[in-house]
């Protein structure tokens, strides 16, 4: 399965989410947005393994910034 999902963020949230990135083993797709403010995840599984690691960085307590939260909210309202 093939997806098209375009994440984009302001400059703040860039610059919090790249203070958050200390953590190691971000998904290819996190480090992208973070440099960019813009990334595509273009698979199903793609979304989901960053989800995952979304979810692990939250439950491990590595990190706990609001632009994590919110896409991880984007991932689940898009159906990941």
């Amino acid at each position: 399965m093939e997806i098209s999902l375009l994440m984009t963020l302001d400059l703040r949230e860039q610059a919090a989410l790249q203070a958050a990135l200390v953590t190691h083993g971000a998904p290819d797709s996190l480090v992208t947005l973070a440099l960019t403010g813009g990334c595509r995840i273009e698979t199903i599984e793609e979304a989901r393994r960053l989800r995952r690691w979304l979810g692990d960085a939250r439950a491990g307590g590595e990190t706990d910034i609001t632009v994590l939260n919110t896409i991880e909210r984007a991932l689940i309202r898009f159906g990941v």
